[in-house]
């Protein structure tokens, strides 16, 4: 196994991680949206707890689909799918943003998938899978 499939394994793993990390963020989301929901009823502005908890809950919704979208990559990154790199590209420029460990993230997704290697490494194959 060279070098490179080891940085794209372990690339695909961290992508899985972040996946799990982020339904962790869901669930704890949603976990206030239920207790901002709960509490409307003893004397707290039912508008305000109402809009707390639909804030709640799509972010949960939000960070659920991501974190989906993270473990999707990261099991494509393994099988050495196609679409696969670019995808983890793409994702790695909003992960810019994730402070600070998205941006790690994003840094070595771009460091080990845009080395010319990695693009001979995800070609489509003529095997069915």
């Amino acid at each position: 196994m060279t070098r490179l499939a080891l940085h794209i394994d372990l690339l695909a793993r961290l992508h899985l991680v972040a996946g799990w990390l982020a339904l962790l963020v869901a669930i704890s989301l949603a976990a206030l949206g239920f207790g901002a929901f709960g509490i409307r009823g003893e004397g707290a502005p039912d508008v305000a707890s109402s809009l707390a908890a639909a804030v709640f809950f799509g972010l949960s919704v939000t960070f659920a689909l991501w974190a989906g979208t993270m473990a999707a990559i990261g099991w494509s990154l393994r099988d050495r799918r196609p679409w696969a790199r670019l995808a983890a590209i793409a994702l790695g420029v909003v992960n810019l943003f994730v402070i600070p460990f998205g941006t790690a993230l994003a840094i070595y997704t771009a460091w080990v998938l845009l080395q010319d290697g990695a693009k001979v490494d995800f070609e489509p194959t003529d095997e069915p899978v």
